[in-house]
C-alpha cells in the first residue's frame, strides 16, 4: 500500500456546528452523479478526540456516570475499494472500546465541484450488545487525499438509549488498495449480480391492487428502522427514516437480531449438523458441554431440548418472567465463557422433565451454541454458519457475530448476529416453500419439516414458533392491521396451547422498529428485543 498520509485537524471545515447543521441532501448522491477520474482507494483512520462535537440526548434509561465512558467514541478504520464510484468497505477486526465499536456498509463516491464527494453508512454498536446507532459519513475529497470528514448520526435500534450525534472528525488516509481489493470486489460483484430484485414500496399497490399501504405502515409501528415486503421474488422495499432525513443509503443500514439470531444461528447450526451427523439433535447436553455436567441436572436435556427452549430449568412458566427478571443482567453483562456458562448450566432449577414445557431463555440458546461446538469439533460459527452464508449469498456483515470478549471467543447465539436489509430478504425466500429442495440438501429434513409447519409433529412443538423464520409470519402482532392492509390471515398453532393469526404464504413482510432493542449489559425492564417482527 502507498505511504501518502494526510492528516486533517477536526475543524477543517466550519467546526462542530457544520456536521450538525448537515441536511440529508449533503449525503445524498445528486440525479446524474458520475465516479471520478481518479479512484478513492485506501485506509482510512477517524478519531474523535475525546468526545464527538454534538450529542444530543433524546432518551437514555441509565443514569450515567460523570465522565460518561460512552462519550468516548473509539477510532473508525477502514480499508476503502473503489469500484467505479461504488464503495466497498472493510472495517479491520480488534478496533473498538469497552462501550462501542464500528460497522460500516457499501457507499458511494461522485465527482463535484469543490471537491469529490465520498459517502458510506457507518454504524455505532454498543460493545457486548445489540444496540445500533446508524449514521452516515461523508468526506470531501482532494488532489491528495481527504480534505474533510463529516458524521452524523440519527437514528438507532434501541428503545433505551436515543440519541442525535455529529462530528467533524481528525483523519488519517493512507492511500493505496488494499491487499485483497480484487476478492472483495469481486464478491461484491457476485452479492448484487444474485440480489432480490428491489422496488420502492408504493410499486407494491400497483402490482397488488388490494393492498393498502397507508394500513401496512400502521402496521409496522412507530419507530421502525426498516420495513418492506418480498412479493413473488421482488423485494418492495419502504424508506430508512432518520431524524434528519430519509436515508439514501438504506442497503447498507445495518440490522440487529435477538429472536432472529436464535432461529439462524441455533435453529440452522443444529439442523446443519443433525444433517451431517445424524443423532446430533438428541444428545445429551451434558454430553456436549462438559461444564453441564453434574452436579448440574443436564444429563437428560438434549440439543433439541435447548432449541425448543423446554429444558424444563426455569425459575417461573410466566410468559418470559425469567428472560425479563433482573438478575439476568448479570448474563449479558458477562464477558466471558466462563461466566456465561456457570450461569447457564446452574442458574435454573429443574421443575419439570424435558421436552414440556416452554420457557423463553436466552440462556438457552447460549447453551446450544456451546453444544454445537461439542457436536462440531470446532468453532460452530466458523466451521458451521458461515460456510452456510457464504453459499446463499449474504453479505460480509454475517461473516462475523458477537463473541464472548476472551480469548475463547465462544458466539453468543441467542443475539448478536447482524444483517443488511438484503440479507433479511435473501433468508426469507431461501425459507420459503419453494426452496424445498435446497434446503433438505443443506439441513434435516425432518427438522425443518417441523421447524416451518410442514409436518403434524411441527403443528405440535413450539419449534414451529421458535424457528420459523420471524420475516414470515410467525409472530406478528397486529393481524388485524395485516388484514387492513389487504393481507390474509389464517389461524396457526404456534404453541402447544395458543392459536395466534398469522399472514398467509402471500408475501414476505418484513419490519425491524427503532427502538425495538433492548439488549446489553445497561437493560433495565422489558422492551420489545426482537428487531424482525413481521
Amino acid at each position: 500500500m502507498g505511504r501518502l498520509i494526510l492528516i486533517l485537524a477536526a475543524l477543517a471545515i466550519g467546526g462542530p456546528a457544520e456536521a450538525e447543521r448537515l441536511p440529508m441532501a449533503a449525503f445524498t448522491p445528486p440525479a446524474g452523479a458520475h465516479a471520478p477520474a481518479r479512484p478513492f482507494e485506501g485506509r482510512l483512520i477517524l478519531t474523535f478526540g475525546p468526545r464527538p462535537q454534538g450529542v444530543k440526548v433524546l432518551r437514555d434509561d441509565d443514569p450515567p456516570p460523570d465522565p460518561d465512558p460512552r462519550l468516548a467514541w473509539p477510532a473508525l478504520a477502514l480499508n476503502v475499494m473503489d469500484d467505479g464510484g461504488r464503495l466497498i468497505v472493510e472495517v479491520p477486526p480488534g478496533g473498538g472500546s469497552k462501550s462501542w465499536d464500528w460497522s460500516a456498509g457499501p457507499g458511494r463516491v461522485w465527482a463535484a465541484a469543490g471537491g469529490d464527494v465520498a459517502v458510506l453508512p457507518v454504524a455505532l454498536r454498543e460493545a457486548n450488545a445489540n444496540c445500533v446507532h446508524n449514521g452516515l459519513l461523508r468526506l470531501t475529497l482532494s488532489a491528495t487525499g481527504v480534505a474533510n470528514a463529516q458524521l452524523r448520526i440519527g437514528a438507532e435500534t434501541c428503545l433505551y438509549a436515543k440519541f442525535d450525534a455529529w462530528a467533524a472528525p481528525r483523519v488519517e488516509f493512507i492511500a493505496g488498495a488494499p491487499a485483497d481489493r480484487d476478492l472483495r470486489v469481486a464478491r461484491d460483484r457476485e452479492l448484487r449480480a444474485n440480489q432480490a430484485p428491489v422496488q420502492p414500496l408504493v410499486a407494491l399497490a400497483a402490482r397488488y391492487p388490494g393492498v393498502n399501504l397507508a394500513a401496512l405502515a400502521r402496521a409496522s409501528g412507530d419507530d421502525q428502522a426498516v420495513y418492506g415486503m418480498v412479493a413473488d421474488g421482488v423485494n418492495y422495499a419502504g424508506p430508512c427514516p432518520t431524524r434528519f432525513g430519509v436515508d439514501p443509503f438504506c442497503e447498507g443500514r445495518l440490522l440487529p437480531s435477538y429472536s432472529l439470531a436464535k432461529t439462524l444461528v441455533g435453529g440452522l447450526g443444529l439442523m446443519r449438523l443433525e444433517r451431517e451427523r445424524p443423532g446430533t439433535s438428541r444428545r445429551s447436553v451434558a454430553n456436549l458441554v462438559p461444564d453441564c455436567q453434574a452436579p448440574y441436572p443436564w444429563a437428560e436435556v438434549t440439543a433439541l431440548d435447548l432449541l425448543d427452549m423446554t429444558t424444563g430449568r426455569y425459575g417461573s412458566d410466566a410468559y418470559e418472567a425469567d428472560e425479563d427478571a433482573s438478575d439476568m443482567a448479570a448474563f449479558f453483562a458477562s464477558e466471558t465463557r466462563a461466566e456465561k456458562l456457570a450461569y447457564a448450566c446452574g442458574h435454573y432449577p429443574r421443575r419439570t422433565a424435558p421436552g414440556g414445557t416452554w420457557v423463553y431463555h436466552t440462556t438457552d440458546s447460549y447453551l446450544l451454541g456451546e453444544a454445537l461446538r461439542g457436536a462440531a469439533g470446532a468453532d460452530p460459527y466458523d466451521a458451521v454458519l458461515r460456510p452456510i452464508w457464504r453459499d446463499l449469498g449474504l453479505s460480509p456483515a454475517l461473516d462475523e457475530t458477537r463473541r464472548t470478549l476472551d480469548a475463547a471467543r465462544q458466539p453468543l447465539t441467542g443475539w448478536g448476529l447482524f444483517l443488511r436489509p438484503d440479507d433479511a430478504a435473501r433468508l426469507g425466500l431461501f425459507l420459503s416453500p419453494t426452496n424445498r429442495a435446497r434446503q433438505d440438501e443443506l439441513f434435516d429434513p425432518k427438522l425443518m419439516d417441523e421447524a416451518l409447519q410442514r409436518s403434524d409433529a411441527g403443528a405440535r412443538r413450539f419449534a414451529a414458533a421458535a424457528l420459523r423464520p420471524r420475516c414470515l409470519g410467525a409472530k406478528h402482532r397486529r393481524p388485524d392491521r395485516l388484514r387492513a392492509a389487504g393481507l390474509d390471515a389464517v389461524p396457526v398453532r404456534l404453541r402447544r396451547d395458543l392459536h395466534r393469526p398469522v399472514p398467509q404464504w402471500r408475501g414476505l413482510l418484513c419490519i425491524w422498529r427503532r427502538g425495538s432493542l433492548r439488549l446489553g449489559p445497561r437493560r433495565r425492564r422489558r422492551q420489545r428485543r426482537e428487531s424482525p417482527v413481521s
